[in-house]
Formats: C-alpha cells, sequence, structure tokens
C-alpha cells in the first residue's frame, strides 16, 4: 500500500525526539500511588521492575526492563541518529549498523505492552485499594504512543544505501 510515510520525511526523527523527551519525565515521576487506611505507597517507573527481581522473577525483571525502557530508548537514538543526518547534512559513521540496530529493536521495543499490562493492573486493584495515577504514567503512554508513530514513520529506503549494503535483512516485501 503506502510506502512513504504519511507525516513526512521528518517525522521519524521528530517523533523519536519528542518520546526520548517524554522519557525522561516518566522515569523521574511518581507513576503510580497506591493506599489504604491512610497509608500510601508511591512507584517510579522501575519500581515494578525492582519488585519483580526480588520476588526471584529475574527473568522477567530483565524482559520487562529491556522491552519496557532499555530497548525504546535505544531505538528512539538509533532513529534519531539515523534521520538526524538527513536533516543536518552529516553522515553517521556506520550506517548499516545502525540500520540493522533499528530493524533488530523496532521488533523488540514495546513499550505500549507495559502500559496495557498497568492499566489491567490498575483495574483490578482499584477494588481493592485508592489508587492514583501519576504524572510519570501519562509521560510514559506518551513516550509508547511517541514510539509507535516513529515506529510506523520509520522509512529505510528514504536513508539512500543500496539494498546489498543490507544484506537479507532489506529484501522488499511483495
Amino acid at each position: 500500500m503506502a510506502r512513504e510515510s504519511r507525516f513526512g520525511p521528518d517525522a521519524a526523527l521528530a517523533f523519536s525526539i519528542t518520546g526520548l523527551v517524554f522519557a525522561v519525565p516518566a522515569f523521574l515521576l511518581p507513576f503510580v500511588s497506591a493506599g489504604k487506611f491512610g497509608d500510601e505507597r508511591v512507584s517510579l517507573l522501575f519500581t515494578g521492575v525492582g519488585a519483580l527481581w526480588d520476588n526471584g522473577m529475574h527473568a522477567l525483571s530483565v524482559l520487562v526492563f529491556l522491552c519496557g525502557t532499555l530497548l525504546p530508548l535505544a531505538l528512539f537514538g538509533a532513529v534519531t541518529v539515523l534521520h538526524a543526518p538527513e536533516r543536518f547534512k552529516c553522515q553517521p559513521a556506520n550506517v548499516v549498523l545502525l540500520i540493522r540496530a533499528a530493524r533488530f529493536l523496532d521488533h523488540w521495543a514495546f513499550p505500549e505492552v507495559q502500559v496495557l499490562a498497568v492499566l489491567v493492573a490498575l483495574m483490578k486493584l482499584g477494588s481493592a485499594v485508592n489508587v492514583t495515577i501519576g504524572p510519570g504514567f501519562w509521560c510514559y503512554c506518551a513516550m509508547a504512543a511517541f514510539m509507535l508513530l516513529a515506529q510506523r514513520s520509520l522509512d529505510f529506503e528514504s536513508l539512500a544505501l543500496p539494498p546489498s549494503a543490507l544484506g537479507s535483512a532489506a529484501a522488499p516485501s511483495p
């Protein structure tokens, strides 16, 4: 169907920079606060990762940390480094490696799954405790939305590399 971005050639760059901007408050501001009978707990984004680790779920903790925070940041960074040179007329050192990294990260960076998991948990906890969604959660939701927009705006063909430079990963889809 459509091969080009619907938002224009600079969309992936704009969405990735905006996602990086929203990531900072998402990591630093209160994510959720829950309380009952006057005892209130405020948690940050990484509180859940730490709780999983402390309860012996090390593999799940690492997976949540990677797919929900580290890999989205890496994808934002890769998209920014790949598309900023078009705008500023300079070329990164190893474009092929960056494109391969972005293609890999595109499949593993999915913070929207973590947003859905938190919403399901909040719905289940809502009847047992008083739950307040913090500004960190909303910033994380915005970061996830801009991640989806950046992923949909990625246009590897616009980077003007020969298909042979990318190997089999750049084969056109039917």
